[in-house]
């Protein structure tokens, strides 16, 4: 098995919604229909030669219904996907089902909170959609940012979850269940020396941390990590294509 890993978020890291694409990227991800995740036009011949020297893993907070609507192009597609916060392993698609149970097992003390967490999120006017993602995290939808971090302060004082805001999203992951602890995990099962990890926000925060590498954009998070190497992305610039460029010139 390849030495390195490279553990990278998904959204707004590697792909990007349709509001942000050009004419030239490439539609990888349809929603009823509607065009809705792309990839650079130089993303999949830079992954397919990453991918001849590393182990491309995806960690996503994405449900496993979410990741498998990613239709990644052949020569680039990931074997094995870290999805639900890297509480479910994919393997060609099918669920890793020891994994899921050791993941269920860690999440096991939290139970009794994260259903009182979507007690409590019944009860919030800004909580538009929510439920519970994969058995393992709880999740809400609001209509902006604003009303995301306004309901993160009203769950915070409530609940022993981490509670985690990405633009009108709101997760709240039991401690156990976070993208550093599924980096750990998969260092372990692949029996890797180094580790790439990429990510924009600070649900990436704990991966970003465990990393050999960390590759993130200007701001607040590339701040004060304890990783050995790190590549910051300048104002301006596309993260989705420094990323892969960063990644590409260190496993070479």
């Amino acid at each position: 098995m390849k030495q390195t890993i490279f553990a990278s978020d998904l959204d707004n890291t590697l792909i990007f919604s349709y509001k942000h694409a050009l004419d030239t990227d490439l539609c990888v991800e349809y929603l009823d229909g509607k065009p809705q995740g792309y990839l650079p036009p130089t993303a999949p011949a830079m992954l397919e030669e990453l991918m001849e020297n590393a182990l491309f893993i995806p960690v996503t907070s994405r449900s496993v219904e979410q990741y498998l609507r990613i239709q990644f192009p052949l020569r680039c597609r990931p074997r094995y996907g870290a999805a639900a916060n890297g509480g479910i392993l994919l393997d060609g698609g099918a669920v890793d089902q020891v994994w899921r149970q050791e993941s269920l097992e860690l999440v096991r003390p939290w139970r009794q909170a994260m259903e009182e967490v979507l007690a409590a999120l019944g009860k919030q006017p800004q909580a538009k959609r929510f439920r519970m993602v994969d058995e393992l995290f709880v999740f809400a939808a609001c209509d902006g940012p604003q009303e995301a971090l306004a309901l993160r302060e009203e769950l915070r004082d409530r609940t022993p979850l981490d509670v985690e805001v990405t633009g009108r999203k709101v997760y709240c992951f039991p401690p156990s269940l976070n993208k550093g602890a599924a980096v750990d995990r998969l260092r372990a099962r692949f029996g890797a020396e180094r580790v790439i990890c990429a990510g924009d926000s600070p649900i990436d925060r704990p991966m970003l941390e465990r990393a050999d590498v960390a590759i993130v954009p200007h701001g607040q998070l590339a701040q004060g990590l304890p990783c050995p190497e790190r590549a910051v992305c300048g104002p301006g610039e596309r993260f989705y294509e420094f990323v892969l460029r960063q990644a590409a010139a260190r496993i070479g």
